[in-house]
C-alpha cells in the first residue's frame, strides 16, 4: 500500500513528530511505500538544519535524514510554512536538513492523488 504522512508539529514539542517518523518507519520495515512525507505548518522546522536538538533527547532531525537517505523517502517542507518558520522565502540547500527539499502543496495534493492513504499527525 502507497502511504503519504503529513506532519504538523516540530520535532521539539510533544510526541507527534517522533510518532510520525516511527510509523514511517514501521511502513518501510514492513513492505509499503510512501510517497512523500510533507512537513506543513510548525512540522516544517523539521527541515532547519541549523536547528539542534537537546543533548539529553534523540535528535529527529537526523533520523528523518536517515531514513530518507536508507529507503529513498521524499521529506517535504512547505514552503509556505517555511518562510513563516525562519527558513525563508526561497530557502538555500544549506538551510535544509540534509534529505530534504522544499515544494508547495501542489506537491502534497499530487502524493496524495497517487496514495491510498493520507495520515497526518500532530494539530
Amino acid at each position: 500500500m502507497r502511504f503519504t504522512l503529513l506532519v504538523l508539529s516540530p520535532p521539539d514539542l510533544g510526541h507527534s513528530n517522533a510518532h510520525a517518523l516511527n510509523f514511517a518507519r514501521t511502513l518501510v520495515a514492513t513492505g509499503h511505500e510512501i510517497a512523500c512525507v510533507f512537513f506543513y505548518d510548525a512540522g516544517a522546522l523539521t527541515g532547519l538544519a541549523s536547528a539542534e536538538a537537546p543533548q539529553d533527547e534523540r535528535d529527529l532531525r537526523a533520523a528523518w535524514s536517515a531514513l530518507a537517505h536508507q529507503n529513498d523517502v521524499p521529506l517535504v517542507a512547505c514552503i509556505a510554512s517555511a518562510a513563516r518558520f525562519g527558513l525563508g522565502e526561497a530557502p538555500s540547500p544549506e538551510r535544509l536538513q540534509d534529505g530534504f527539499t522544499i515544494a508547495g502543496l501542489g506537491d502534497l495534493a499530487e502524493a496524495r492523488s497517487t496514495s491510498e492513504r493520507l495520515l497526518t499527525f500532530g494539530g
